[in-house]
């Protein structure tokens, strides 16, 4: 009944040191900050998250902070930590072997969490992910191992074949693990010999000083202990404990000091069981720390119940009471817990932000591609509208081209009939049929070449030769024509307008040599200028200015329609393919009459 009054009142004392240590404000907990390597992490991560670094940088901060978490024995959240590590890192296009670690340590948690199902599988997500053959086969090994865990002789060759493949590694800190697995495994194959052996393998690859070569021996002195060596056992612990003293911080010293203890008490050494214990309920005491003084108390408590020492329990609590201020005082671990709930909260919050800040990103990322894809498409629907409308005009534009090609000279076909028609009524059918042979050939010739814009010049000559040769059988007395072609050009390559040059020959014999008294002379040259062809029509006939007064009404309509025709064609063919044809009209002066046209491709 007094042990339990004891132990109430250690509850009420834990129970008021954690009230002080919540009343504590955010600005005093700074002080205990760089005492404390978990709220350290804790404290980066935050201006990781805060600072919005990259990718890399929060993840690890997240596997930083979870590593920390392992050490304390916080496994549960060490595992959240390490799980969010392992989803940023996962999250990134281009992998690295970084992920393959975080998914191995991930694994490890697990295990000691006995959660050896999920572990097996992180530990097969290790092996795919990394790029090491070796680290490979090893993380195969483990996810095998935990799939076969129920037999411990299957564990064991796994285990092996992994100390095989690090026998020429530097990692010490996995073969220390594995030869602590491989001792487990041979404790429960009863195989303490062996298991020992194991532990000593794994104390000569660590320093003798450190952490780690205490837990190992901790471990031996169990498995002696397993075995009744309690000798042995107890040698190794007290090691163990002065060990501790110089290298470890007050909780392990005190728990070191409590296994000791146990020792003791389990080999019947009763006297110095006590006095370990004692020790370390006053060691407690003197470091101010409340969870191992309450476990030292119950502990004496328990012995004394035994042995019905009632004085020794009041005493104890007595004691306990009396220095319970200054225990409270003194003992910052559970600020340091408050301190580290504090910045637990701080980081919860800083990662809702950044979800919800990277949320708005992406909606306003989807916004902007929405919009962009918008102005691609309209963009995209107005090149097509510009592209069919740029189209539709040059189809325009040719059709107009096509039209005047095939409009016919009304007065050449009226008169050519009259000619056909004043040969036939002077029996003259030779000259008849001649003439319409002509004139059917150069129908034919100018319909098969109505489609084309631009012609060869050879084609084009051969179609004004039977023209010229026409119009001689209908004025045989009234003109002679010449037609030359500069030697560099050469006529089968060269391009020209179609039926540009017609109008005008037309035009000088109509309205020029015809109504000369004397035999007139037409002529057509080709020459070459550079990269231009030029054309001359040169006539000796009437001039301009004495045709305009001699022509009727229907004359002068007939040569206006014609030059017409040739300025409208020539607009569209300069509009259509960008060339710079000219048109010029230059009436003779001086002695000689006539008219000269000059053309220009």
């Amino acid at each position: 009944m007094l042990k339990r009054v004891i132990l109430l009142f250690c509850f009420v004392a834990v129970s008021y040191s954690i009230a002080i240590a919540q009343s504590v404000s955010a600005d005093s907990m700074s002080i205990f900050d760089n005492n404390n390597s978990i709220n350290n992490s804790a404290i980066k991560l935050q201006n990781s998250l805060n600072s919005n670094q990259n990718s890399t940088e929060i993840a690890t901060g997240y596997f930083d902070l979870a590593m920390e978490l392992v050490k304390t024995g916080d496994l549960a959240k060490a595992e959240v930590y390490m799980i969010k590590a392992v989803q940023i890192e996962s999250g990134k296009k281009k992998k690295t072997n970084r992920i393959s670690e975080y998914y191995r340590e991930l694994a490890k948690i697990q295990e000691i969490l006995k959660k050896n199902e999920v572990a097996s599988e992180n530990y097969l997500k290790a092996s795919t992910l990394t790029s090491d053959k070796t680290q490979w086969q090893i993380n195969q090994n483990d996810a095998n191992r935990l799939k076969n865990n129920a037999n411990p002789k299957q564990k064991l060759q796994y285990l092996e074949q992994n100390s095989v493949l690090l026998n020429n590694s530097n990692n010490s800190s996995e073969k220390v693990q594995i030869f602590t697995q491989m001792a487990n495994a041979n404790i429960a194959l009863n195989n303490s010999d062996q298991a020992l052996e194991n532990y000593n393998s794994a104390l000569n690859i660590v320093d003798s000083n450190s952490e780690k070569s205490m837990l190992i021996k901790s471990d031996i002195a169990n498995l002696y202990a397993e075995t009744n060596n309690y000798d042995k056992a107890i040698t190794v612990q007290k090691e163990v404990v002065e060990q501790s003293q110089n290298i470890a911080n007050v909780e392990t010293q005190l728990q070191q000091m409590q296994k000791l203890s146990s020792l003791y008490f389990a080999s019947n050494s009763v006297d110095e069981g006590l006095k370990v214990l004692l020790d370390a309920y006053k060691l407690s005491l003197e470091k101010g720390n409340i969870k191992a003084a309450k476990s030292s108390l119950e502990m004496l408590a328990n012995y004394y119940e035994k042995n019905k020492d009632n004085l020794n329990i009041v005493k104890l609590y007595k004691d306990f009471i009396g220095n319970l201020e200054t225990l409270i005082s003194k003992d910052s671990s559970l600020v340091d817990k408050q301190i580290f709930n504090i910045n637990e909260k701080k980081i919860f919050q800083l990662e809702k932000e950044k979800t919800l800040k990277d949320e708005l990103i992406v909606r306003k990322n989807n916004y902007n591609y929405v919009l962009i894809g918008s102005v691609i498409l309209l963009l995209l629907l107005l090149a097509i509208i510009i592209k069919a409308w740029i189209s539709i005009k040059r189809r325009n534009i040719r059709i107009a081209l096509q039209s005047l090609r095939r409009e016919m000279n009304p007065h050449f076909i009226f008169n050519s009939l009259n000619s056909v028609n004043q040969f036939i009524a002077e029996n003259n059918e030779l000259e008849a049929n001649k003439y319409l042979t002509s004139y059917s050939n150069l129908m034919r010739n100018m319909m098969e070449n109505s489609n084309k814009d631009y012609v060869n010049l050879s084609v084009e000559i051969e179609q004004l030769t039977k023209y010229l040769e026409l119009e001689k059988l209908r004025f045989a007395d009234k003109f002679e024509y010449i037609i030359e072609v500069d030697e560099n050009i050469d006529k089968d390559t060269a391009q020209i307008p179609n039926m540009i040059i017609q109008p005008n020959l037309e035009n000088a014999i109509w309205h020029g040599l015809r109504y000369k008294e004397s035999k007139g002379l037409l002529k057509l040259k080709f020459t070459k200028e550079g990269n231009k062809t030029v054309v001359f029509i040169e006539d000796n006939g009437i001039g301009l200015q004495e045709s305009k007064n001699i022509k009727t009404k229907n004359q002068k309509l007939h040569e206006s329609r014609g030059l017409k025709n040739v300025h409208e064609r020539i607009y569209l063919l300069n509009k259509l393919y960008q060339k710079n044809i000219r048109f010029e009209v230059i009436e003779k002066s001086g002695v000689e009459s006539g008219v000269i046209v000059r053309l220009e491709f």
